[in-house]
């Protein structure tokens, strides 16, 4: 009777665990993250300066509240090698998942000491890419444009 309760016992905890994983999501490692990021293609990125440091961000763009940027990573390159961390608070890009070559859903999170935590709960966002298609027309426009004022 014993090992039966105890059999019960690990069953049921064993069952929970796995419900309360499953409703969190698969956690997602760093070089997972970094292997996402890497989907993120150059010409969707805005390059940002400030004080000789550069970092990149995502910009997205939603009907509720306009848009605004996220953080792809919460480090800074500086001249000289050098390496700073974003501002604590900043959002970020915590997991980025492609879902076709415009679009990927990123998983919003929030710089800490060089890092990108994912919010709690878990917000998403539907990220809309500049294809290399794009940009080779905006370039083309831009043209246009210079040849029209001369």
């Amino acid at each position: 009777m014993l090992l039966l309760k105890l059999t019960l016992v690990v069953l049921i905890s064993e069952i929970g665990e796995r419900t309360m994983c499953s409703d969190s999501g698969r956690a997602t490692s760093a070089k997972e993250n970094e292997e996402g990021l890497k989907t993120l293609p150059q010409q969707s990125l805005i390059n940002e300066t400030s004080d000789g440091c550069t970092r990149q961000v995502l910009p997205y763009f939603e009907e509720e509240t306009g848009g605004g940027v996220l953080t792809v990573n919460c480090t800074k390159v500086c001249p000289e090698g050098k390496k700073e961390t974003d501002v604590n608070g900043n959002p970020c890009v915590a997991t980025v998942e492609a879902l076709s070559k415009e679009e990927v859903t990123v998983t919003v999170g929030t710089c800490d000491k060089g890092s990108c935590k994912p919010d709690n709960p878990p917000q998403s966002r539907t990220v809309a890419l500049i294809t290399e298609e794009e940009e080779e027309e905006g370039e083309g426009e831009g043209e246009e444009e210079e040849e029209e004022e001369e």
